[in-house]
């Protein structure tokens, strides 16, 4: 039998909180800026848990899901009034919480969720997991997040591989134990394994830490909602893996074409480093660091596309290439205006300097060309003039000794 990730609870009735209650996982991982690049618009996260609550600020954003908690043949849809653990929900609101009425934001609040529900109140055997990643699969979705724990099976790992290998990035909690003991499915190679961090960066006494550890995002004292929409306070690696499934939601919005290779790529470079590490150093407690989306969605397109986190990959990048350039519709600052950074900056470059010189070239010519035109023009007008006075001259001529020739004449006569 398999058992949440959370478990035991750690969403307690005592712990209730107005739902006005700051969020400060949106403000320690710089939501406001991040929402300037995506709200996760186009993603959809394949969310295998235990249901979700259709609430004011989880409704607009629930797909028609899948129930396998019965066994492997879907019993109907995931959001129904089905999730009694709360976990599910709790899930949904961090990862895409709309904030609809007096809701909490999620940290990809125009991401659309599908939940696919594999338990029943008392846990669920991983052959029901199993099912509800193949079906997660088969739906498209571009994030899978697995906020539990259960049993390494054939069939759970095979399910996990399925899943790497139609181009999702799987994202799961790292535990609850304080060990150093990865939970499944975090353990397996290439999933995006998830530890917790307080609001001050430091790791968590409850979060499992081991070499299996990719990043820790914010995972204590969060505010969140059960399956009714009573406000309350948790915490645990599930919170921490939510963040991280919003922020590879995030990147597969801001880059379609991305690879879930590049997507994690990014993610693992720029990672906040914590616990002494630097550059790409990891360690067991922090992963290769805090998860930092603001900085992943300010990198351009890893060269490599293959998962860093599987066996034979090509190596993570110490540094990224820079985010394509945004066109600029005119260089040119208008009148009383000066030039924007990024139009100094373009107007700096080699190649900016080599277009103005041809530009400068073919104005200078035309300015040439244009000067001509007078002085030929004249040259034209004052030979037409010589030849008309040479005519003048020889018709006064002609007509003068025509004369004197009639003059002759009239003598001779």
């Amino acid at each position: 039998m398999a058992a949440l990730a959370f478990m035991p609870p750690t969403v307690r009735a005592e712990d209730a909180v107005p739902k006005a209650a700051i969020q400060w996982p949106l403000t320690y991982l710089k939501a406001d800026q991040v929402w300037q690049h995506t709200k996760g618009a186009g993603v959809t996260v394949g969310l295998v848990d235990s249901g979700v609550s259709p609430l004011g600020d989880t409704r607009d954003n629930l797909l028609p899901g899948a129930d396998f908690s019965l066994g492997p043949d879907s019993t109907g849809i995931a959001h129904v009034d089905t999730d009694i653990d709360s976990h599910g929900t709790t899930m949904d609101v961090l990862i895409a919480g709309t904030g609809a009425g007096d809701g909490l934001h999620g940290l990809a609040p125009e991401a659309k969720i599908l939940p696919v529900r594999m338990q029943q109140e008392d846990g669920s055997d991983p052959v029901h997991i199993a099912d509800a990643i193949k079906y997660a699969v088969t739906q498209h979705v571009k994030v899978i997040n697995m906020s539990l724990g259960t049993a390494d099976t054939p069939g759970m790992a095979a399910a996990v591989k399925q899943a790497e290998a139609a181009d999702i990035v799987v994202v799961a909690a790292a535990g609850n134990f304080g060990t150093e003991h990865v939970i499944i499915p975090a353990a397996y190679p290439g999933v995006v394994a998830a530890g917790a961090i307080d609001d001050t960066g430091a790791r968590w006494s409850g979060s499992s830490y081991g070499p299996q550890v990719s990043l820790t995002a914010p995972g204590v004292g969060i505010p969140v909602e059960d399956a009714s929409g009573i406000p309350k306070t948790s915490k645990g690696t599930s919170e921490a893996s939510a963040y991280v499934t919003a922020s590879v939601a995030l990147i597969r919005s801001m880059h379609p074409d991305w690879t879930a290779g590049q997507t994690i790529r990014a993610l693992l470079a720029t990672a906040t480093k914590a616990g002494g590490a630097s550059g790409l150093q990891r360690d067991d407690a922090y992963g290769y660091g805090i998860v930092n989306p603001l900085a992943a969605l300010n990198v351009g397109a890893p060269v490599a596309k293959d998962n860093p986190l599987l066996p034979g990959a090509a190596p993570l990048a110490a540094s990224l290439p820079a985010p394509a350039p945004v066109p600029v519709a005119s260089t040119g600052a208008a009148p009383g205006t000066s030039a924007t950074p990024a139009q100094s900056s373009a107007q700096s470059s080699p190649a900016h300097m080599a277009t103005e010189a041809l530009k400068g070239s073919s104005k200078a010519a035309a300015t040439a060309k244009t000067s001509l035109l007078p002085s030929r023009r004249d040259k034209i007008l004052a030979a037409f003039a010589a030849v008309v006075v040479l005519a003048l001259l020889l018709w006064l001529v002609a007509g003068g000794l025509k004369r004197r020739a009639d003059r002759r004449n009239r003598i001779w006569r």
